[in-house]
């Protein structure tokens, strides 16, 4: 069987028995997502789309976490609205454009934290198996930022007054409850989650690789051009905005953001 391997600076690309596995590998952060992470990502996610040896597409992270979402430290502070477009439109819209357009069975193999965009990329996945210690948060609004594609996609996945919850307060599910809204497939005990990825992929290796293709580009017909035009306006809105800068420096600074002084 042929094994593939390529090393890029924040991501583990690998293909192995069909399996294009794609680890977030910044364990000292959490996983945070900086911008070399979304440019690696689209990279990894563009090498599984065309590898036609890769039959499923698996995405975890290294470490302790799945991903704790944006890496406050490297984003929070854009020098210009110039910069914050050219990382929503340069960098986060393309990685959402390669995960969307990947017609191969997506995979998140979560056991942590899965917060603000890496709780959104869970989301986008086919399937979810997340161990019964991970957590779950659209935590994005308590940096003043923005888990803009929670509200694009979440409304066909998730249980819609809990999607809003998460949205509006940024409180965090654990994995049994988000398994229960519809955003997690399974949750089963740590030790279980290889064995259930790979009990999982065998069921998706009886099914035929055009029908599993067909059956994605009709839900991708679900992704209204308007909406996720809307979600990257409003993204650069709170990045550009006065919130972001408070709640930037609140996260690096270890204190509560002051919102409504």
């Amino acid at each position: 069987m042929r094994a593939v391997s390529k090393e890029l600076e924040n991501v583990e690309y690998t293909v192995a028995d069909h399996l294009a596995r794609i680890e977030m590998n910044r364990p000292q952060v959490l996983n945070a997502l900086s911008k070399g992470m979304f440019r690696d990502l689209s990279t990894a996610l563009g090498l599984a789309t065309r590898d036609r040896d890769a039959r499923v597409v698996e995405i975890t992270g290294a470490g302790n976490a799945f991903s704790a979402g944006l890496d406050i430290r490297e984003v929070g502070g854009f020098k210009s609205r110039a910069e914050a477009k050219e990382f929503v439109y340069g960098l986060v819209k393309p990685f959402w454009d390669k995960l969307f357009k990947c017609e191969k069975p997506i995979i998140s193999l979560v056991d942590g934290p899965a917060y603000g965009a890496g709780a959104e990329i869970a989301l986008a996945s086919d399937m979810v198996i997340a161990s019964t210690e991970s957590t779950f948060a659209f935590s994005g609004g308590r940096v003043g930022a923005l888990c803009c594609m929670s509200g694009v996609i979440g409304p066909y996945l998730m249980n819609g007054r809990k999607l809003v919850e998460m949205n509006l307060s940024g409180t965090a599910l654990a994995a049994d409850e988000a398994r229960e809204c519809g955003l997690v497939s399974y949750s089963v005990p740590k030790q279980e989650l290889v064995p259930t990825l790979e009990k999982i992929i065998r069921e998706i290796m009886r099914v035929s690789p055009i029908s599993n293709s067909s059956f994605k580009r009709i839900r991708k017909t679900d992704l209204p051009k308007t909406k996720l035009k809307t979600a990257y306006r409003e993204l650069l809105r709170t990045i550009t905005s006065k919130d972001f800068r408070e709640g930037s420096s609140a996260f690096v600074a270890k204190r509560a953001p002051e919102y409504y002084r």
